[in-house]
Order: structure tokens, then sequence, then C-alpha cells
């Protein structure tokens, strides 16, 4: 994730330089076009396979985990067949002239982003992971590369677009075979018209409440900026601003999203044990996200001045506003992952319609005005309301101690941080990259003297954080337990 991370973050800046924002603009609205289309088309069978696999697993029962498997892969394929039997002519159509090819390319793209959905979420429900990684490290380099072989061969967006569309397919078939692995040996079994009852109720929410994410979360905030707004670049500032956010948001996600499958395995067994895993993974999330999101702000206008052309740095305070307003979205994803562990996905789909209809009206209101920045004003306070009535229902739930002082402490950890930063970059007066990499080397030993200084990291963290360590080379080890003894508030058994 760390290699993709940066690989994307470096890529995403040499294309939006070669290709121009205003050319960019049409082909992020396409991508979001298909990025929506096979969201909502393979949402509701991923979260489903997910589900239930873990729960039979989990007792079990694997032949049956096996037959949930097989018939969510049939379905997603015919499903993905559909979709790209209507787009694929739509694309070549009545897509705007220039943009065809490369409408057309991102269209058939979707049919392995739909379908890799359901190996991956198999390797979550059989909490093995580790066998997502490998194929999604190799279909990114193999996109990133491409991708700027295609730049330097002058290929433009049809390139890139090949590029893109390769690379999903070598990740998809990666999984697929990942899943053949360690699944296939086991007998299939047949599900019964209660548990395919029950799968069909739970998926067509899931479908429902992807519908909704998509307008507070995934960025629908284009549609109405694109209508509603005269300047096409509009669109590339905010889709790049979002897509940096978004990147950023991987690994926080990672600590809070590899726990739903624990979640799911544990439910019926052990329900205390899901609502204590969630607060944990909740609060390992904020800890990551909040240095990359504040750090992010603070140096954005030095890092668009010397990364990006002239042209985009009207970028600077749409990316300064979108790290901010991403914070709470960094604290929605394991309440989530506990609602749909629970079966509530009611109250999410409750969540959805006020926070998009928020959303929505905002983006109405504001982006004719003031364009990108306004469909971030718009987007980041419904994220921020949808955090606030995520944690209400949690504490209504859990019924137990939230541990609010804790995540307060990393809260007050991040300002100090920004603090150290801003100050440091007003009283020394140095530029370009220099001055860029002392904001971020400030910044980092800001974060650390700050925890400590704040006791955010507790004994029990420096535990579980020296058992990830174990999975290193045995010098970074020695290095990770003594940083661990610094920043933990009492000595590191």
């Amino acid at each position: 994730m760390v290699v993709s991370l940066v690989a994307t973050l470096f890529t995403s800046i040499i294309v939006a330089n070669v290709i121009g924002k205003e050319h960019l603009g049409p082909y992020i609205y396409v991508g979001w076009l298909t990025n929506i289309t096979a969201g909502v088309g393979g949402s509701g069978l991923s979260v489903t396979t997910r589900k239930y696999m873990a729960e039979y697993l989990n007792r079990g029962e694997g032949s049956i985990a096996h037959a949930i498997y097989s018939y969510a892969l049939r379905l997603q394929t015919l499903i993905a067949i559909a979709l790209i039997a209507v787009g694929l002519p739509l694309a070549l159509l009545e897509g705007k002239p220039g943009y065809r090819v490369v409408s057309a390319l991102l269209v058939m793209s979707m049919a392995p982003r739909m379908i890799a959905c359901i190996p991956s979420q198999a390797n979550m429900a059989g909490e093995r992971l580790q066998r997502n990684t490998g194929p999604a490290l190799l279909g990114g380099a193999i996109g990133v590369s491409l991708t700027l072989f295609s730049l330097w061969m002058g290929w433009g967006l049809r390139g890139i677009a090949f590029s893109f569309a390769l690379g999903c397919t070598v990740e998809a078939v990666g999984k697929f075979y990942s899943v053949r692995r360690w699944l296939g040996p086991l007998p299939t079994g047949t599900i019964s018209p209660e548990l395919k009852k029950r799968m069909s109720s739970y998926s067509g929410q899931g479908l429902v409440l992807m519908v909704l994410n998509i307008v507070v979360w995934d960025r629908s905030d284009i549609l109405i900026l694109h209508w509603m707004n005269s300047d096409v670049g509009q669109v590339a500032l905010f889709g790049i601003s979002f897509g940096f956010t978004d990147k950023l948001l991987m690994l926080p996600n990672a600590f809070a999203g590899s726990l739903g499958a624990t979640m799911m395995a544990q439910f019926g067994r052990d329900e205390e044990r899901v609502r204590e895993i969630m607060i944990s993974g909740a609060r390992y999330g904020f800890l990551v996200a909040l240095p990359l999101l504040v750090g992010m702000a603070c140096i954005s206008k030095p890092f668009i001045t010397l990364a990006y052309k002239a042209e985009f740095q009207t970028m600077i305070p749409v990316l300064t506003l979108a790290a901010l307003l991403a914070i709470p979205k960094a604290l929605t994803l394991a309440p989530t992952l506990l609602l749909q562990t629970v079966e509530k996905q009611g109250f999410l789909i409750w969540i959805g319609c006020i926070c998009g209809a928020v959303d929505i009206g905002l983006d109405f209101l504001l982006t004719p005005g003031y364009g990108a920045v306004g469909a971030t004003l718009a987007n980041g306070t419904a994220q921020t309301l949808a955090a606030v009535l995520l944690w209400v229902w949690v504490y209504r739930y859990c019924e137990k101690d939230l541990r609010l002082g804790e995540f307060g402490r990393i809260a007050l950890a991040g300002a100090l941080m920004a603090g150290l930063v801003l100050l440091v970059q007003h009283l020394v007066p140095i530029s370009g990259y220099l001055g860029l990499a002392l904001s971020i080397v400030t910044g980092a030993l800001g974060w650390l003297g700050a925890l400590r200084l704040t006791g955010a990291i507790s004994p029990t963290d420096g535990k579980r954080l020296r058992l990830i360590g174990r999975r290193l080379p045995v010098r970074i080890q020695s290095i990770l337990d003594r940083c661990l003894s610094l920043l933990s508030t009492e000595p590191v058994p």
C-alpha cells in the first residue's frame, strides 16, 4: 500500500503537468462516471460475500462459504457484462469527440474492477489479506509503468486509459487465482433458500447504501460542478485534490478496514469483542490519518508551487480544505463496518439520505460562484455530519466508554504539530525544495514529540506495534523498540 501510494501520487503529478487541467477535466469526469457505475454494480455483492463467507468460515462450514463465493462471482460477472454491453455503445456513439476511445477503454476497465471485488472480499473474509497484496502491487506497478511510458511516447489520454485498464485486469486475475489456491480444495456446498434470502436482503441494502455513499463520499460533487460552473478546469482541481486525500486515507483505512473481517467472524460469538475491535480500529486509523491530512494541509502551498505548473496554483486552497475536511472521514469506516457486521445497514441508509441532501444542497448553493472550493466545502460538511451521526449511534449502541480522551490526545498532538510547522514556515525564510523538506521533517519530528507530550501512545500500543514490527529486519526492530520506548508514557516491557 505504501508503494502504491507513493507511485500513484508521483504519477498523478506527472499526468496533470503533461496533460493540463483543461484536457484532464473531461478525463476525470468520464473516469468518475465509470467509477460510480462499477461501484454501484458491484457494491452489494462484494460486501455480502465478505459478510457471509466470514460467518460460515468461522462456523467451520467451508463448503457453504465456497458456494457463496461461486454464486457471487458468477452473478458479479453477469452484471459486469451487462454494464459493458450498455456502456460501450454509449461511449462510442455518444461520447465527446476526441474522448470516445478513452471513454471506451475506461468502460472496459469496469469489468475487471467489479470482478476483482469478489475474490478480494473472499480473502478478507478468510482473514488472508496478504493474498490481496501481491496482485494489487503487480497491477499497480504495471499501470504506473505503462502510464509513464505512454506519456513519454506521447500517447496522451489513450495511453493512460489503456494502462489503467490493463493494470486492473492483471490485479483481477491475480486475486482470482489467490482465492482459488486456498478455497479450491474445499467442496462446494449448497446455499439454502433461507440463506439466499438473507443474502439478497443484505445485498439490496448494500446497493442502496452504495448509491447514497456515492453522493456523499465519491465526489458526486463533480457532476454538479461540471453542470453549474463554466470553467471545466475546476473539475480537474477538485478531482486532483480529492484524489490526494483519498490516497492518503488508504493507510489509516487499512488499520480500520482490516478489522472488518475479524468483526464479522466474531459476530454471534463475542459481541462485546466486536465493539472493542471497532473502537481500537477507529483510534488507530485516526492516529495514522491525522498527521497525514494535517501535514498535507500545512504544506499544500509549497507542494503545489513546486510540483505543478502555474495553471494549477489555484488548487492550493482546494487541497488545503480537502485535507482538513477529510479528517472526519477517517473516523467513519470503523463504525460503518460495525453497522454492517450487526446487520444494521438501515441506519447507514438514513445517514446517507440526510448527508446526501446536505451535500447536494450546498453544491447547488456554492459551486456556481466558488467552483472547486465550494464543492470541497459541500463535500466536507456532509462528511463531518455523517461522522457525527455515526458516532452518536455507536455511543448509544456500545453503552461503554468510547475512550474519547484518547482520541482527544491524538487531536491535540495534531494541533501542536500543525502549529510547529506553520511557525517554522513563518520564521525560517527558506523556499523551494529545501523549504518543503524542512516543513516535512519539522512535521514528522513535531508529531512524534507531540505524541510523547500528550501521552497519546500507551504501553499497550507499544506492545501491539512491536508485534507488527516483528515482520521487519532485526536491526530495524531494535530501532523501533527504542522509538516506542521514547513515545510511550511508560517504558514498554
